[in-house]
């Protein structure tokens, strides 16, 4: 079975699911408390103004929304080039293709380059909408983007990884 080794975006969200702790969104928040109370300050200020409890500077009100707006767009557009860049540099080291082989997985790179890891290599695996997730003994991960291949050759990949190595609970 030969697997291209290059990955999409939707890929690389898919992993980014898969690998993530279940207390990321529990540390994002914590990391930026102080964004949260300010946010949390200023929509409470405004609540308070459109109820008529408070009579605010309605164009000091508005200028921190646009602030907020313009902070909210810069860090999307941020995340998305960064998210192109990283991607494109990942692709860029990963192999064309990967193949699964009865002995172990084989990888072809640029120019030639190949690649072997026996089963032996690989403690557990992984699989989520697109992707399937090698789990190596020396704490890495071998990716392989599944997404082109239909349920019934999805099923064969499955049946080889399950003769060969065991499949691992998701966190």
């Amino acid at each position: 079975m030969q697997i291209s080794g290059k990955l999409t975006e939707a890929d690389l969200d898919d992993v980014r699911r898969i690998t993530r702790s279940k207390f990321y969104w529990l540390k994002v928040l914590a990391v930026n408390w102080y964004g949260i109370v300010l946010l949390g300050a200023i929509v409470g200020a405004t609540v308070a103004a459109l109820m008529g409890k408070t009579h605010p500077n309605w164009t000091g009100l508005g200028v921190l929304w646009l602030v907020i707006a313009a902070i909210v767009v810069w860090i999307s557009y941020r995340t998305k080039k960064s998210s192109i860049k990283g991607l494109a540099a990942l692709n860029a080291t990963r192999p064309d293709w990967i193949s699964l082989e009865d002995s172990g997985v084989k990888t072809n790179g640029p120019n030639g380059a190949t690649t072997f890891q026996p089963w032996s290599s690989f403690k557990g695996w992984r699989e989520s909408k697109r992707t399937l997730l090698l789990d190596m003994q020396n704490d890495s991960f071998m990716l392989l983007s599944i997404a082109e291949f239909p349920a019934s050759e999805r099923q064969g990949i499955r049946q080889l990884l399950d003769s060969h190595i065991m499949r691992r609970e998701q966190h």
